[in-house]
């Protein structure tokens, strides 16, 4: 763990990373050069939880923090740096926030072909977690129970067969190791195909695969569907991820997921999660901010509401409870205030 000294050093050489790369591309205006920001963080009370250790915390959590510079280079070049801050949630580990680099790439673009170089979005759960809306209040369901990540270091190819944009796709060929190094000779393929037959129809099929060490790869394939409308949205996800161990059977988790969003008012929205994780969740126990049993089949339910102070501040009350197919594991239950504010 970094100190605060070591802290202030890093973000001082990053900043004046930072200056040096602008004054290298000449003088920045405003238009070439964004500055943004997202925190969010929680109170919350665990009223119950398998795990007895766990059951009745309580308390204010800052889970993260991003800070993002956008530029446009010219016509056809941009490029993104983002930072990110993030404490353990493990509900034993007591630090202050540990930063990273969350994004790092150049992107080239031409009509709708992109082509992106660099620590950049994977296309695991892109689409979803921006029509799902709410990452603040909780993870989309394959980055809740660990079967992917965010990011990876790699090149990725964006874009669409059609001038309407009506069929898109998302390839990206990367380490494996999210933001991470790499530390194998393995290497992580995930392609997304995306129909927008209407303005209210969204379809996605998604595949990849990671070759891991020792022969413990995995592939992994999803489809979604979403509708949106002048009053929300609702979208539907199946996953499988198949998990290989050599000498031992392949293990397969399944997971399926609805969501719904009500716009309610013009400052209040409803939302409503329901997660079937019809295999055990082998992470389960590793998960932040969020641990649950990874011997049961079960059921993640969330329900909140979204009170909009203004655009950019936001508070979500909201619950969340894991039931367990398995006679005598308890129920968990998490009652949180989320807030999260961009800048």
């Amino acid at each position: 763990m970094m100190s605060i000294d070591e802290r202030l050093k890093w973000f001082s050489k990053m900043g004046a990373f930072l200056v040096l790369l602008m004054a290298a591309g000449g003088p920045v205006s405003a238009q070439e050069t964004t500055i943004s920001g997202l925190f969010f963080g929680d109170y919350y009370a665990v009223l119950s939880h398998n795990d007895p250790d766990i059951e009745g915390a309580n308390g204010f959590w800052a889970r993260r923090m991003y800070l993002t510079f956008d530029s446009r280079l010219d016509s056809e070049w941009d490029s993104r740096v983002r930072f990110e801050a993030a404490t353990a949630g493990d509900f034993e580990t007591s630090r202050t926030m540990e930063p990273f680099l969350k994004d790092l790439w150049v992107r080239w673009r031409r009509g709708n072909q992109r082509i992106v170089i660099g620590l950049s979005s994977s296309p695991t759960w892109n689409l979803l977690e921006s029509q799902w809306g709410y990452r603040a209040v909780e993870k989309t369901p394959l980055n809740l129970f660990k079967m992917g990540s965010s990011r990876d270091f790699g090149v990725a190819f964006q874009g669409s067969f059609d001038e309407a944009r009506k069929v898109r796709y998302h390839v990206m060929v990367g380490n494996g190791s999210s933001t991470k190094t790499e530390t194998n000779k393995g290497k992580k393929v995930m392609g997304a195909l995306q129909l927008f037959p209407t303005s209210n129809l969204i379809f996605e099929a998604y595949a990849d695969f990671e070759d891991r060490p020792e022969g413990r790869d995995r592939s992994t394939y999803t489809a979604t569907a979403i509708a949106t409308g002048d009053q929300g949205r609702v979208g539907f996800l199946a996953a499988r991820q198949s998990r290989r161990t050599p000498g031992e059977p392949d293990v397969d988790v399944d997971v399926y997921s609805v969501f719904g969003v009500l716009d309610a008012s013009e400052k209040i929205n409803l939302l409503a999660r329901w997660d079937r994780m019809n295999s055990p969740i082998p992470d389960g126990g590793g998960i932040s901010y969020f641990r649950m049993n990874s011997t049961s089949k079960g059921n993640f339910f969330l329900a909140g509401v979204d009170i909009a102070v203004n655009d950019q501040v936001h508070f979500v009350p909201n619950i969340k409870v894991v039931t367990y197919d398995t006679d005598g594991i308890d129920s968990d239950i998490y009652l949180k205030t989320t807030f999260f504010i961009t800048f």
